[in-house]
């Protein structure tokens, strides 16, 4: 479940971004573990309260990394990175819910 994002950063214009998160499970080549949710427009504060799921046996999802990148979706230019976390999944206990907050870092371009 993706809740809520706080205190993102300005589009470099100086606009309040229109924010989505894209949510990758690595390695991935095939991008078939891609899951985005929806666009919450023009706030630093959004509040998503998306399930994204994967359908996946426990003993494999625990092998990888969540990685949970952060945009500003523009729809006339490219899409403006706004940050990142890596979470190794095999350090996280999968059976109970985890209610809590993770600070964004910047990804290297070719990890995103």
């Amino acid at each position: 479940m993706i809740h809520h994002a706080r205190s993102l950063p300005l589009k470099t214009n100086g606009e309040e971004p229109n924010t989505y998160v894209k949510v990758y499970l690595k390695p991935d080549r095939s991008k078939s573990t891609k899951r985005k949710t929806k666009v919450v427009r023009k706030s630093c504060y959004p509040s998503f309260m998306e399930t994204l799921e994967y359908r996946l046996p426990l003993e494999i999802i625990q092998t990888r990394v969540l990685q949970a990148t952060v945009w500003s979706h523009d729809s006339l230019q490219e899409n403006e990175f706004l940050g990142g976390v890596e979470l190794p999944l095999e350090t996280l206990n999968l059976k109970e819910e985890i209610n809590k907050w993770f600070p964004l870092i910047s990804i290297p371009r070719s990890r995103v």
